[in-house]
């Protein structure tokens, strides 16, 4: 009896072992189908579009800061490397600027400068936002990357979902789609949203040094507490948005 006993426990253990490496392979098998089908789906909106014309990705950072500029980027890729992008071969950590540290931010900066075919930077000041407002001021600052990156025959994917309808018959106005969240599907316009990310950050630090009551490096220009304090103790300097509204300190 008591054999019996021990030979059924240890029966259903070996069972119990093969159900879970079953499980664990099985597990491993459909993480690998969804980190392929999240490659795909991460490309694809630009890598049908690719055999026809130029095909660039554009993000911005700062809408939301109380000061500072906005900061906007083009970034495009070739097939070659949106192959690789899409083998999980180079940037495989490529993802909303939003989503990631600043350590992975500055290494990815680097990489995507090692690996795209072109890349495009442009601040649009305060003074500007103030007196055009953000609308306008985005819709110009792609206007100013179109006629930098000299892609004339390019269609833009652009994070968000804007329609700068009542901007058209501009001249040398661009072909665009706009993506909602964008920057977590689409591999160049996450490039683009870290490229834009990256130089502002850089360039808050920067100046900071010449107004360091402020502590810039700290929050970058956005509405903290901390920030708060300093406008109300301070006031305004010259690259604060004046026509930001402040509804409490």
């Amino acid at each position: 009896m008591v054999n019996r006993l021990e030979y059924e426990k240890r029966r259903v253990g070996r069972q119990s072992f093969k159900l879970k490496r079953k499980n664990k392979k099985k597990l491993s098998k459909i993480q690998k189908r969804l980190q392929h089908k999240q490659s795909f789906f991460f490309e694809q909106e630009e890598y049908q579009n690719i055999h026809l014309h130029p095909v660039c990705g554009i993000d911005e950072a700062g809408r939301g800061p109380l000061a500072g500029p906005l900061s906007i980027a083009l970034v495009q890729f070739s097939k070659e490397a949106l192959n690789l992008i899409f083998e999980r071969k180079i940037l495989v950590d490529l993802n909303d600027s939003k989503k990631l540290s600043e350590k992975k931010r500055d290494s990815l900066f680097h990489e995507i400068s090692l690996n795209a075919e072109k890349i495009v930077h442009q601040f649009i000041s305060n003074n500007f936002i103030d007196k055009h407002g953000m609308s306008y001021s985005i819709f110009y600052g792609i206007q100013k990357l179109y006629k930098k990156s000299g892609l004339r025959n390019s269609l833009f994917l652009i994070d968000g979902n804007y329609k700068f309808t009542k901007y058209e018959g501009v001249e040398n106005s661009f072909r665009y789609h706009s993506f909602i969240k964008g920057d977590s599907r689409i591999a160049s316009i996450a490039a683009a949203s870290i490229i834009a990310k990256v130089k502002r950050d850089r360039f808050m630090n920067s100046i900071s040094k010449k107004y360091p009551e402020y502590e810039f490096e700290k929050h970058k220009g956005y509405g903290t507490s901390t920030h708060l304090q300093k406008i109300q103790e301070f006031g305004y300097s010259k690259i604060h948005r004046k026509s930001f509204i402040i509804k409490k300190f």
